[in-house]
């Protein structure tokens, strides 16, 4: 009876250390040694013919400074910046075409480390 209820408590144990936080994935320098624990969002959506993008930039007592960035092709047409330290937000809109696909992509560094979210990308 001790061994089952030690298993059952150590099963509790390891399952209850799940993270609960999601990461966007970021990328960095190959040889850079430096895990980065940022969490980097972005989100997209589209009202008529009006981009809405938002987004935010996380690293607890970290120097972030960082651009989001609306490309349609290669062409940027709404960029917001912000820095602070621990947490920055974004929220920008700007007029698009309807039918067309736009790319929202968050970039900047955190203590001088460059970082770049994955692209997210809608069409209006």
């Amino acid at each position: 009876m001790k061994r089952i209820l030690a298993l059952a408590l150590a099963f509790i144990l390891v399952f209850s250390i799940i993270p609960v936080a999601h990461a966007e994935e970021v990328t960095t320098p190959a040889d850079d040694p430096i895990i980065l624990e940022i969490l980097a969002t972005g989100g997209l959506s589209f009202s008529g013919t009006t981009a809405i993008c938002s987004g935010s930039v996380t690293d607890n007592n970290k120097s972030i400074s960082a651009t989001m960035t609306l490309y349609h092709g290669s062409t940027p047409v709404g960029s917001w910046s912000e820095s602070g330290t621990s947490y920055v937000d974004f929220y920008g809109t700007c007029t698009v075409t309807k039918g067309q696909s736009y790319t929202l992509i968050i970039s900047g560094t955190v203590n001088g480390i460059p970082f770049s979210t994955t692209p997210l990308t809608k069409t209006c």
